[in-house]
């Protein structure tokens, strides 16, 4: 017969009931979101996302582009691009590593956003990451409005956080516009042109921004 808490063998022995197991820790990861701005620059933004049923949280990176006035482009194109992961916004222009809160810059909201995937790289590991990038390939003077810039410094990002690359049509534009005849005029202009959006801060390895 049964006891409450306990179960009675045949021999009268009492065996106490388990408890059923715990459920296992989880671990957050984060989920990398490209943002792009057609007007003037690209971002891209990750924010905290739920997984599939039984996964991990995550926080969701993506891309969203910013379109200026007018009417929108007959070809997805973007002038500038962020990287929003932990709850910040990274970018990269002619002032270096820059972060903000998400929206932060003067150029507002992006106009689109793409899921980049999901990442397991912590915040931490994030930011020295981001510290060493700052002190080599992205430091304030290496930026060329062509060679080096936020589109360049997004697609390195990404890869570092999913392993994926940025959409093509966003990195293959410097070269299609080089590849008219208005792209070579403008080039010795464009070559020497300093862009960087304001409202960011300095990246700072401490705690992210200056």
């Amino acid at each position: 017969r049964r006891t409450e808490g306990a179960v009675r063998c045949c021999a009268c022995a009492e065996v106490p009931l388990r408890s059923p197991p715990e459920p296992p820790i989880q671990h957050r990861c984060s989920v990398p979101r490209l943002c792009t701005f057609h007007s003037a620059s690209r971002r891209a933004v990750a924010r905290p996302h739920g997984g599939a049923a039984g996964a991990a949280p995550c926080e969701a990176v993506r891309v969203r582009p910013v379109q200026g006035h007018g009417p929108p482009p007959q070809s997805p194109h973007a002038g500038h691009t962020s990287i929003i992961v932990h709850k910040d916004e990274f970018y990269y222009g002619a002032g270096g590593i820059s972060s903000c809160a998400p929206g932060g810059t003067l150029l507002g909201p992006p106009d689109s956003v793409i899921d980049l995937g999901n990442t397991e790289v912590t915040e931490e590991i994030f930011l020295e990451y981001l510290s060493s990038l700052g002190e080599s390939m992205f430091r304030s003077e290496s930026y060329h409005f062509f060679e080096r810039n936020c589109n360049t410094f997004s697609n390195e990002v990404a890869q570092f956080l999913t392993g994926r690359k940025i959409p093509s049509y966003i990195t293959d534009l410097p070269s299609e516009v080089l590849a008219t005849p208005f792209g070579q005029a403008l080039r010795p202009f464009l070559s020497t042109t300093q862009f960087h959006p304001p409202g960011g801060n300095t990246f700072n390895r401490d705690n992210g921004q200056s």
